[in-house]
């Protein structure tokens, strides 16, 4: 069978001959599986008919032929345009040259015909059917995907061998799997598949990450990739070169250069032809790109609407990699025997004061406004974000729980707790998104205090600044974290995260395999940016985020990072803590983040009112209330029962503990509620003290002892009453 289809397709390249070519179907026939009696000689009037067409198109060889027939008659033909006369069916022909390996159809030739059909009446030894088999073995081993999809992969494949002439799997290459248009079911799963076979020495990709593969562009191509005209590439190239080899090799940062530097050389080669070097470039020539630069900045605005039509930022970032080009040029070219010094101007030629009555000061005026606002905006549209997400992955668990074999309801179910997990990893522990993708099972370190006591901590890669760092694993985090290996492990159906691959998206190179935190969403391979930044965005829109203005809020992994810095501002978290947590270079980085807010203002200045408060009136006003007094207040304010206690915050105001009572000074507990709080204080006891038996971390013990004294705190305030200010409470609030 092999010997068959090498001459197929030596008989495709040699010229065309139509006898030589009907001899040789008809020889492969005799082997074909067909079903029905006379299909082979129904199979051979369709060839003969299909060979009509061909021999009046130009070429010399029948490949050439076929190149033309599929691009003039075949898409007319499935179309249903000029097709051949009745009773003829002429499909059959191009059924026959395909399997037979005569010629290799374009992907569109095949994309929408029943390929297993067309395969099935291959004998089992030909290479297509093994191939198949090969599949179809690894399918039934696979813990992911359903039978359907397996059967789409299969049929893609299959497509993908007779478009690439191929025999075996392994011909194919990475690339083979963009042939499909993106959209095309089976993609992915193809690629699992082939993954487990061993045809690719790697883990999974899905097929974002597939089309994102490309490569790192050398300094050089990046002057050239930006637009830099020919005469100023050398220099360019050159600058970049010696950049990251003695500043810094950041993907990101050489980009932004190149391409500020492609606008400035652009400017320069339209408005000062004559100049073909660095060296001839004047200050007056440098200076002229300014306006230039902001009004290309207008044409070129991205991001929310929000944001106006007033001067932003972007011309002056460029203009200050414009500013910083030359000053390194001038400094570098003076160094002994500098390949720089022949591209040097003779002085300066943009300096920082040519940018000072640019506007730019407004502009990041109003830049720094727009970020206090927006920040604002999150703390206060954060809480319903939050509790709308876990809302949703505990509808979707509950109605898991009812039918756990429906597989729209595991999918529905792991898409939801994603989109919990993404949020509370990013909302917890203030991570930049590239260092929360960056995460392994290896990053959580497990450390014992000298009593014994266990704490875990979080090591996070460098990232920004080269520095690693390592933060506590609080509560909140802890169960982030383990809830999403837990999920991760449900995925795969295994004890442990499995290794996987993963690719620096800004730095355009491959991570070292690792078993990564954030993968297997809804496929086994490593979560991407693109994908944390649009569920935050479905999250934030579903739940109805507005701004002050009324305009949707968008939330952004940056955004979380924000509240972060500005939660544990407002918590009294000293600010050298919260730069080491955020791994900022300067305490200043996270003044910009962390503002002060309404809460903490009111908060702080509450306290201050109570200190001159107490030095007025003395210890005595801070007693319990009599119930004349109670009587007097509830004038004033509405009171709300709140089963164990009485809230005295009024109705309708924003509650700044999100309704964490015990411990809050607007809660004054009722007397009747004593045995609710003994009960209470029982149980939170006895499971303290269990926590300390099996080593829990010292974080979750010290907030289970946090717990228990606000308990004990409730229990006395109660007690302190008398009879008659407890009745009067709760008549006040019913």
């Amino acid at each position: 069978m092999t010997g068959g289809i090498a001459h197929a397709r030596r008989l495709g390249h040699e010229p065309y001959d139509r006898e030589a070519i009907l001899r040789h179907l008809t020889a492969q026939m005799d082997g074909w599986r067909f079903a029905k009696r006379y299909d082979d000689s129904r199979m051979l009037s369709a060839v003969r008919a299909t060979l009509d067409v061909l021999d009046r198109i130009e070429g010399v060889t029948l490949a050439e032929r076929w190149t033309r027939f599929e691009a003039e008659v075949w898409v007319q033909w499935q179309a249903g345009q000029d097709r051949p006369a009745v009773g003829v069916r002429w499909g059959f022909g191009v059924w026959a040259l395909v399997i037979s390996r005569l010629v290799r159809p374009a992907w569109a030739t095949i994309s929408t015909v029943r390929i297993g059909d067309w395969t099935k009446l291959l004998p089992a030894d030909d290479p297509i059917p093994v191939a198949q088999a090969r599949l179809i073995e690894a399918a039934a081993t696979c813990s992911m995907g359903s039978p359907k999809s397996h059967q789409t992969a299969l049929n893609m494949g299959t497509r993908l061998l007779l478009v690439k002439g191929a025999d075996r799997f392994e011909a194919l290459a990475e690339d083979d799997l963009l042939i499909p248009p993106t959209g095309i079911k089976g993609a992915d799963m193809l690629d699992v598949l082939l993954c487990q076979l061993g045809v690719f020495a790697r883990t999974p990709r899905s097929g974002s990450a597939r089309r994102r593969t490309a490569g790192r562009h050398s300094e050089r191509e990046l002057a050239v990739v930006a637009g830099v005209p020919e005469p100023f590439v050398e220099v360019v190239g050159l600058y970049l070169e010696t950049y990251a080899r003695r500043l810094s090799d950041s993907y990101a940062t050489l980009r932004h250069k190149a391409g500020a530097l492609g606008h400035f050389f652009r400017y320069l080669r339209e408005h000062y032809p004559e100049v073909e070097s660095c060296s001839q470039i004047t200050p007056s020539q440098a200076r002229g790109f300014v306006p230039v630069a902001v009004e290309l900045a207008r044409t070129k605005r991205r991001g929310q609407a929000r944001k106006g039509d007033a001067d932003r930022t972007t011309a002056h970032s460029w203009l200050i990699e414009v500013r910083v080009f030359f000053a390194d040029l001038s400094t570098w070219a003076t160094e002994t025997d500098s390949p720089l010094a022949e591209h040097a101007p003779s002085s300066v030629v943009l300096t920082r004061h040519d940018l000072l009555d640019s506007g730019f000061v407004k502009a990041r005026k109003r830049q720094r406004a727009r970020m206090t606002s927006t920040v604002l905006d999150l703390q206060r549209e954060i809480p319903n974000i939050r509790a709308f997400a876990l809302r949703r992955w505990h509808d979707a668990e509950h109605a898991l729980r009812e039918r756990p074999d429906d597989r729209a309801l595991i999918v529905a179910e792991r898409a939801a707790f994603w989109d919990w997990g993404l949020l509370e990893l990013l909302l917890t522990s203030g991570l930049r998104i590239e260092e929360a993708c960056e995460l392994t099972t290896f990053d959580v370190l497990r450390r014992s205090l000298p009593d014994g006591r266990l704490y875990y901590m979080l090591h996070i890669k460098p990232s920004k600044f080269g520095r690693a760092r390592v933060i506590p694993i609080g509560d909140q985090l802890g169960r982030v974290i383990a809830e999403i290996i837990r999920h991760v492990r449900g995925f795969y159906g295994t004890d442990e995260v499995p290794l996987v691959d993963r690719r620096d998206e800004h730095e355009k190179r491959p991570l070292p395999r690792a078993p990564y935190l954030l993968q297997a969403l809804r496929h086994p391979s490593a979560v991407n940016t693109n994908t944390i930044r649009g569920r935050l965005r479905w999250l934030s829109e579903q739940a109805g985020a507005r701004h002050a203005d009324g305009s949707p809020l968008i939330l952004t992994p940056h955004g979380c990072r924000r509240v972060f810095a500005s939660e544990h501002l407002n918590a009294h978290t000293p600010v050298h803590v919260i730069q080491a947590l955020l791994g900022h270079a300067t305490i200043n980085t996270v003044m910009i983040y962390a503002k002060l807010y309404p809460d903490q203002f009111v908060t702080d200045y509450r306290a201050a009112m109570r200190g001159l408060y107490t030095d007025v009136y003395g210890q005595a006003a801070n007693q319990t209330p009599t119930e004349t007094e109670w009587a007097e207040f509830t004038a004033a304010c509405s009171l709300r029962d709140m089963g164990t206690h009485v809230c005295a915050l009024p109705t309708g105001e924003h509650c700044p503990r999100g309704l964490v009572c015990l411990g809050c000074s607007h809660a004054q507990p009722k007397k009747s509620a004593l045995p609710v709080f003994r009960r209470m204080l029982h149980s939170h006891t006895r499971a303290l003290d269990k926590a300390r038996e099996v080593g829990e971390p010292a974080g979750q013990i010290a907030a289970r002892e946090l717990e228990v004294e606000r308990i004990r705190s409730a229990m006395q305030r109660a007690q302190e009453l008398t009879d008659d200010a407890a009745d009067a409470l709760e008549a006040a609030a019913s």
